[in-house]
């Protein structure tokens, strides 16, 4: 059984692909040439010393024929099967081999919903798929409006060996309350806004506390000028971005607590790092659907609003509930997240799609899996 994984957004195919290899199963990655910064894995693994391994393989888009170059690809007979990710499962409909989709994040909530050829080709690759796997909570209301059945939850994995608690013993912010926010920069998407105002309202009574924002995206100057008209920037600093693996590492371990977004209601990568080096985590979800997919609520301090925010850092200020809830996300991710729980289920899913086994039957196999 040869498996191609095509893509690698934020490097999600790169970590499945070198976890699956490490689990026995021959797998090899198709990914950009010349990716952008958040999905090079040299960037992400530095075990890799700015080499790739043999068994990634590239398109280039600067080519007018990587379209046409990613087909011949899939094409290729040693492959039993491919998994595509994000928007690549077009490009494995138009190859008529044999292939699961999988889903990350606004190319189910906003392109496949699009009238656009990319939206309308993926509706279709989603139907010709033999499953479409989606690791996002918001997502399973999506499914019945674009009336597929063939879907199936996995929890994306972490690096749980890399991502974890240390002690950072030269933290220039050793007696400050530290709070790290580094998502994008992107208020309809993230809401950084709307942090903002809570955070101001919290440091007025809190004046210990410094806010470390990593400076990148669309808003990044509006939120610069939302720092000073909130009379807030004495106690923000900007550090320039994208950070790499080891630097996001530094800095959630010497994070009192990490802020994420408000507004898509999911738990992502920032989230699921956070949860590894055990670190309390101050998001938004949506609690009813993570139930629905995990059967239970992940244990985040859940906010919506710039009150709901205010309230949630004052809760943490106590050194006990951020121990506490510090502790309850490191159990989760290893519990739904760690790399064995999640190839141990790949697994099960390609050899079930190569048997021809049908939906209902993966559900229970991989629902025994944990």
């Amino acid at each position: 059984m040869k498996i191609l994984h095509a893509g690698n957004l934020a490097n999600l195919g790169y970590l499945a692909t070198r976890e699956l290899r490490k689990a026995g199963m021959d797998v090899e990655l198709l990914m950009e040439k010349n990716p952008p910064k958040g999905s090079d894995p040299t960037r992400f693994d530095p075990t890799l010393n700015n080499s790739y391994p043999d068994w990634i393989f590239f398109y280039d888009k600067r080519k007018l024929s990587w379209k046409t170059d990613i087909i011949k690809i899939m094409r290729n007979k040693k492959y039993d099967l491919i998994h595509a990710y994000v928007e690549l499962p077009i490009f494995a409909y138009i190859s008529r081999r044999l292939f699961v989709a999988h889903t990350l994040g606004s190319d189910f909530r906003l392109l496949a919903f699009s009238n656009s050829i990319r939206g309308m080709l993926l509706r279709r690759a989603y139907k010709r798929a033999k499953i479409v796997l989606y690791s996002q909570a918001d997502h399973l209301p999506l499914f019945s409006k674009l009336k597929l059945t063939n879907y199936l939850f996995i929890p994306i994995l972490r690096d749980t060996s890399f991502y974890k608690p240390q002690k950072i013993v030269d933290s220039p912010y050793s007696d400050k309350f530290v709070i790290f926010h580094p998502p994008n920069l992107d208020w309809n998407l993230k809401r950084n806004d709307v942090f903002l105002r809570g955070f101001s309202e919290f440091a007025k009574i809190n004046s210990n506390s410094v806010l470390i924002i990593v400076d990148r995206g669309v808003d990044a100057e509006k939120t610069h000028q939302l720092v000073k008209s909130l009379g807030i920037h004495d106690k923000v600093i900007f550090i320039k971005g994208p950070l790499n693996s080891t630097e996001m590492l530094r800095y959630y371990n010497l994070s009192d607590v990490v802020v994420d977004q408000f507004s898509v209601g999911s738990i992502g990568a920032i989230g699921l790092e956070t949860f590894c080096c055990a670190k309390p985590l101050i998001t938004f979800i949506h609690e009813k659907l993570h139930e629905s997919v995990y059967g239970e609520v992940p244990p985040v301090c859940n906010a919506q609003n710039s009150y709901e925010i205010t309230k949630q850092l004052e809760y943490l200020i106590d050194n006990n509930n951020r121990a506490k809830i510090g502790k309850q996300g490191y159990e989760w991710v290893i519990k739904y997240h760690s790399p064995n729980v999640f190839s141990r289920k790949i697994r099960s899913i390609c050899e079930s799609v190569l048997n021809e086994e049908k939906i209902e039957q993966i559900h229970e196999k991989i629902s025994k899996i944990s």
